[in-house]
This record gives structure tokens, C-alpha cells and sequence, in this order.
């Protein structure tokens, strides 16, 4: 199940050579990780895409690059290469590097709180800054009335804030609040709730969060 689903992904696997190609970027990714047998499959399967790609060419320069500019041991590059695989693919200078800079420019992180956040919610690093961070920032300022200082403090606490969708979570929860007369600050304070459970602490009807 797992081969059909990697080759399905990535057919031209196919044609790349296993002991020429494959095993060595394998072996490279799991040398330079120190991934167990488990892990490097996990990543593996999570992201066939890794098997196309050089290790000396592109894997390793991008892996030296993450961890220098957040300062991170090998635990937790590894922590984030194992929970984000696609990270592998993605370009340091082009899309990593700009996010994070965005991202601690916007919150104004200092570097420890920057590699706390990214540890924590490796996804943050395949996110869109302009599309998707940005604006759910701004929406719970907004609409929260949040300092700068209070939303930054409360990102470092709980990074998944970053991860979750404005408009299925955010969005249909405020509403709620503010149609069943409760405090705003219930989104932030119930979010890891389910929205039945969201809607019911509430006493709202259990489809309150529902989105069209």
C-alpha cells in the first residue's frame, strides 16, 4: 500500500536507478537526520517526492541553511523534517527564508521565539506569509483587539494559532460568540475544542461553527 501510493505520487520514480540515484539519497537523508528505519520511511511516504531530489545537490544545502538560520541542534531539525517532509523541497532562499523573516518582522520574534514557534508548528514553514499567515494575524488583532506584544506572546504559546483556518475556525467562531452574547476571547481561550464541543460550552446549537 505504501510503495503503490509513493510510486502513484511520483511514477518517474520508476525510472531512476535504485543504486545509483535512490539508495544514496536515502542513505544521505538518513545519515545526515540520523532517522530510524521508521522515520525515514514516514518521510518517505509523507512526501515521495524526496526520492527525485539530489542529496548533495539539494537536500543537504537546504538542511544546513534551516538549521543555521534558526539555530537549531540536530533533534530538532530532525523533529521538523520528520513532522513537515515536504520541507525538504521546498527552496531555502525563495520560500523559507523570506517566510520566516516575514514572520518574525510581523510579530517581532527575536530568534529564540522564532525556532520555538517553527519547532513547535514545523507547517508554519509551508505556509504562504501573504495569503494565509498574514491575514489570520490581522483578523485576530482586529477583530480581538489584540496588542502586538499580547498576539505575539500568545503565537509563541500555542503556534498552532498560525495553522488554523480563518474561515472554517476563526471566522465561524466568532460569530458564534457574538451571536450567543459571550466574550470574544472564548475563540482563542476554547480553540482546540471541536466545534460541538466549541458550540455547546457556548450554549449555542451544536452546528453553530458550521461553514457553507
Amino acid at each position: 500500500e505504501q510503495l503503490r501510493k509513493v510510486v502513484a505520487r511520483v511514477p518517474s520514480v520508476i525510472g531512476h536507478s535504485f543504486e545509483s540515484n535512490i539508495a544514496p539519497s536515502l542513505a544521505g537523508l538518513q545519515k545526515q537526520l540520523s532517522l530510524n528505519e521508521a522515520q525515514l520511511r514516514k518521510v518517505v511516504v509523507a512526501w515521495p517526492p524526496v526520492i527525485g531530489l539530489s542529496f548533495e545537490s539539494n537536500i543537504a544545502p537546504s538542511l544546513a541553511a534551516l538549521q543555521e538560520r534558526l539555530s537549531l541542534n540536530d533533534e530538532q531539525l530532525r523533529k521538523v523534517v520528520v513532522k513537515l517532509p515536504s520541507v525538504l523541497s521546498l527552496s531555502f532562499e525563495s520560500n523559507i527564508c523570506p517566510s520566516l523573516t516575514a514572520l518574525q518582522k510581523r510579530l517581532s520574534l527575536d530568534e529564540t521565539q522564532l525556532q520555538k514557534v517553527v519547532v513547535a508548528m514545523p507547517s508554519v514553514l509551508g505556509l504562504s506569509f501573504e495569503s494565509n499567515i498574514t491575514p489570520k494575524l490581522n483578523f485576530l488583532q482586529e477583530e480581538l483587539g489584540l496588542s502586538d506584544g499580547d498576539l505575539r506572546d500568545r503565537v509563541v504559546s500555542f503556534p498552532v494559532l498560525l495553522a488554523l483556518s480563518l474561515e472554517k475556525r476563526y471566522r465561524p467562531r466568532l460569530k458564534a460568540c457574538r451571536t450567543a452574547g459571550v466574550d470574544d476571547m472564548i475563540v482563542l481561550y476554547r480553540i482546540s475544542k471541536t466545534n460541538i464541543s466549541f458550540c455547546k460550552s457556548i450554549g449555542a446549537p451544536h452546528y453553530c461553527c458550521a461553514t457553507e
